[in-house]
């Protein structure tokens, strides 16, 4: 709730506070991310691949950043099943791919019927905030989705 309100928030503002501007990096908002979120992959066996090719700043606001990013690690972290995975999270100059792989041998025991609606609740109202914050600041929004593997790419 917390995170949904202050997504509104950021997109609410009428001045962007000469924040809209700013230089930041994005590795500390990105492990922030994966830490805040890590909890949701409790009791779940699946792996979260961490590669940081690169140390980019970016400039634009860094809550709207930093939600973003948040959204889209927790979408990660929320849909992949016990046993699915691994969840790559990689940053390079100009990008940050978040991957749910979504093929393991929970396909196997659920059938594709079952695991594709489950996989694909929840990708709606945040990914539009998203959307928005990115469009907000010049970024890119991607979102690609198939029976393997889900893709989010945030690019700046």
């Amino acid at each position: 709730m917390k995170t949904s309100i202050e997504m509104f928030l950021c997109l609410a503002r009428e001045t962007d506070d000469g924040l809209y501007g700013e230089p930041f990096l994005v590795m500390p908002l990105v492990s922030q991310a994966i830490d805040q979120q890590r909890y949701l992959l409790n009791g779940k066996l699946v792996d979260v691949e961490f590669d940081d090719l690169a140390d980019p700043r970016v400039f634009g606001h860094p809550q709207a950043f930093s939600i973003a990013v948040n959204n889209l690690v927790r979408n990660a972290f929320e849909h992949t099943l016990d046993g699915q995975g691994p969840i790559t999270i990689r940053i390079n100059d100009h990008e940050l791919f978040v991957t749910n792989h979504l093929s393991s041998d929970a396909d196997a025991r659920h059938g594709p019927t079952e695991a594709e609606p489950q996989a694909s609740q929840g990708y709606g109202l945040g990914l539009g905030i998203v959307q928005r914050l990115c469009e907000r600041n010049g970024w890119s929004f991607l979102l690609h989705a198939d029976e393997v593997r889900v893709v989010a790419r945030l690019s700046w």
